[in-house]
């Protein structure tokens, strides 16, 4: 029997059966289950199926709409929790400037493009012309045990399983549209670490978020003298990731929409890091 079985009660579901009821995935519901956002009904005693309640539906397909439209978790949390129509509005002004900030972003290097595209010889003499160019970058990462680091990128930091080899030798992780890593085996002693920055949205949700699922914090959300605000995170072999977005760009997007920088890079007080054995 697998977590995904119907119960025998028409009220109630085991977790497959309500995440195509809601439209969430089930490593969605396990994630929102460790965050706290929405925790089943009751586990089964034996067993231990999670299994959630029709009463519950609102609120899953509520979750369902606000992370489609990339609203952060924070803020998803607000809004379950009940708030005015006032502040409810308040919260999707504060999210669409977030969105606004992607977009002017988007239409810098849309801009630039136009730029070249009207020179009558927009490449350099010495560039080469016969390439293409890079489309996509995809880090190979060597691991001690591919199960232990694909629960961890999907248990721990959100991550999906984009496709994974029946062998079981390669498995890509994905987050968002991107195929981000490939999990290749290694032997012998532990891998040689690598590291990598990778740019984000809010880094100080995104951090208390991943503090709540278990990631291994190894150094906090703060402002950096190379005008990034960052954290960095690591997984079971010890490869690091650096997570962030440069703080000049948080400023001008809260003059712009008359907030604050605090309130777009938000580190939630209810969100607090979760203890380790």
């Amino acid at each position: 029997m697998d977590d995904d079985h119907l119960d025998d009660h028409s009220e109630r579901w085991q977790i497959g059966q309500f995440a195509e009821l809601v439209g969430l995935s089930i490593p969605q519901l396990r994630r929102y289950d460790r965050l706290r956002l929405l925790e089943p009904d009751g586990r089964e005693v034996q067993s231990g199926y999670r299994y959630y309640t029709r009463g519950q539906t609102g609120a899953a397909r509520a979750i369902a709409l606000l992370r489609s439209l990339d609203m952060p978790i924070a803020d998803v949390r607000r809004i379950l929790a009940g708030t005015s129509e006032a502040q409810r509005r308040q919260l999707f002004r504060e999210h669409r400037a977030r969105l606004e900030a992607r977009l002017d972003e988007v239409r810098r290097l849309l801009e630039a493009v136009d730029a070249l595209t009207q020179e009558d010889d927009p490449m350099t003499v010495d560039a080469p012309t016969d390439l293409t160019t890079w489309l996509h970058l995809m880090p190979r990462l060597p691991v001690t045990d591919i199960d232990r680091s694909v629960a961890y990128y999907q248990q721990a930091l959100g991550f999906r399983l984009a496709w994974r080899t029946t062998d079981g030798s390669l498995a890509a992780l994905a987050s968002g549209e991107i195929e981000m890593l490939l999990l290749i085996p290694w032997t012998g002693d532990s891998p040689p670490p690598q590291s990598a920055y990778v740019y984000v949205e809010d880094p100080d949700t995104l951090c208390a978020e991943y503090q709540q699922a278990g990631a291994d914090i190894v150094d906090p959300v703060a402002s950096r003298p190379y005008g990034m605000r960052d954290f960095v995170v690591r997984d079971p072999d010890g490869h690091r990731f650096t997570l962030g977005r440069g703080e000049q760009r948080l400023r001008e997007v809260a003059e712009r929409y008359g907030l604050t920088a605090e309130t777009i890079a938000v580190n939630p007080p209810w969100l607090q890091p979760r203890g380790r054995s």
